[in-house]
């Protein structure tokens, strides 16, 4: 799988710029345990479609097929990183916020995206 199949479900407005410490601010994430630069909305919040967690129908939402055939994969680019979201088949939606090289490195491992392993980063690399 690789980009040629996403499929884009909202059209970017150049004005909308949206940062990871925006969604950070806005709602309470936990760290991914094992991880740096990654995160998972909490359980505590309540259940939430990605336009909701945005706040914005102007931002970009593409959509990917999942390796689970039960689920589909939503990836939003943002300024420095980027938000990962899984649809279940109950249309719940587990939602993961990353750094920009968490986001790479994710989208890599999906199936998403393709660059040379020497641009993967590390699990354990220093991200803010």
């Amino acid at each position: 799988m690789n980009g040629s199949f996403s499929q884009s479900i909202l059209h970017p407005a150049a004005s909308i710029k949206m940062k990871i410490e925006d969604l950070l601010k806005r709602y309470q994430w936990e760290q991914i345990p094992n991880t740096n630069g990654r995160f998972t909305l909490s359980q505590a919040e309540p259940s939430r479609t990605i336009t909701e967690l945005l706040g914005s129908a102007e931002i970009e939402i593409k959509q990917y097929p999942s390796a689970h055939q039960q689920e589909l994969i939503f990836v939003v680019e943002l300024e420095d990183g980027g938000l990962i979201s899984y649809q279940r088949k109950d249309a719940s939606f587990i939602h993961t916020l990353n750094s920009q090289n968490m986001f790479k490195r994710k989208q890599w491992e999906l199936g998403i995206i393709s660059y040379s392993p020497r641009g993967v980063p590390d699990d354990t690399s220093q991200e803010s």
